[in-house]
């Protein structure tokens, strides 16, 4: 009974402490990635598809997630995470994610709404270091091995997330950022060119950043991995790796996908305000 107590105390503890908080400092990660080198050893595979498609036809041993599993439920936040990472932490742990697992996320890729970029954000976020996308459909054609055994979910013990802060912006920080003139600061707009012209921060007086639309597909390739051909189109747009990018989409799905792109491909000062315009209205 006294060994009981104790340990019921100990898991409690856990709980009750505060998530670390980090900046994420990555080296850049390699373009030319197969699917075979991304699911060697005891890598974990999810799947942001709907429940329906991924029901239908899935990878052996992948695990179905929605982006929406990880956040806030109320409809006028419901881009932000929830409060509670710990949470999140713990259900990830029972699929077997921790920090140091290699995970793949399986999404539509541009027939999507960048719900695997979303989830691969999360991820980034909470501090898992080896997180790739992949459309689901070319993650089976590259698989050149029909035999390969499905992987095996072990659990993993409960873990404390390391939150890379510096990829997750709350309103009240996005709002002095864009309506100052003392730093140099770009709002990123992945929304569609419709959505775009529609209705933009452009238009708000109180905004001082420069803001920029590019839509969110053009920052993956086929395969659903960042593309390094959008560093051009940053150029051009007077976007550098070391600019302080804040991205923006409706709810903070799309701008996460971009944020975990340009993470990947070197764009260290990007952030997602994961509120996004519903929050922003």
């Amino acid at each position: 009974m006294k060994f009981v107590l104790i340990a019921a105390f100990v898991v409690l503890s856990a709980c009750q402490m505060k998530p670390t908080k980090v900046t994420v400092q990555e080296p850049v990660m390699g373009e030319n990635v197969t699917a075979e080198q991304l699911i060697k050893g005891k890598t974990v595979i999810l799947d942001a598809r709907p429940a329906f498609e991924f029901n239908l036809a899935h990878v052996p041993g992948s695990i179905n997630v929605r982006w929406e599993d990880f956040s806030q439920q109320n409809p006028k936040s419901r881009g932000l995470l929830q409060n509670d990472l710990f949470a999140i932490a713990r259900r990830l742990s029972l699929v077997g994610v921790d920090p140091s697992t290699p995970v793949v996320v399986l999404g539509k890729g541009a027939q999507g709404a960048g719900e695997e970029g979303r989830v691969a954000w999360t991820l980034k976020v909470l501090g898992v270091k080896n997180v790739y996308t992949l459309v689901h459909t070319s993650y089976r054609e590259m698989n050149t091995n029909p035999n390969r055994e499905a992987p095996q979910v072990q659990n993993k013990p409960y873990w404390k997330p390391e939150v890379a802060e510096n990829l997750d912006t709350p309103l009240k920080v996005f709002k002095a950022e864009v309506t100052q003139n003392e730093k140099p600061v770009i709002v990123l707009d992945v929304r569609s060119g419709q959505e775009y012209s529609l209705r933009n921060l452009s238009t708000e007086k109180s905004v001082k950043a420069s803001v920029v639309n590019i839509e969110w597909r053009d920052f993956f390739d086929d395969k659903g991995l960042p593309s390094k051909k959008i560093e051009r189109a940053l150029y051009e747009k007077n976007i550098a790796k070391d600019s302080r990018i804040l991205v923006v989409s409706n709810h903070g799905v799309r701008s996460g996908a971009v944020v975990y792109a340009l993470n990947y491909l070197g764009y260290k000062k990007a952030t997602n305000f994961a509120g996004g315009y519903e929050q922003w209205k």
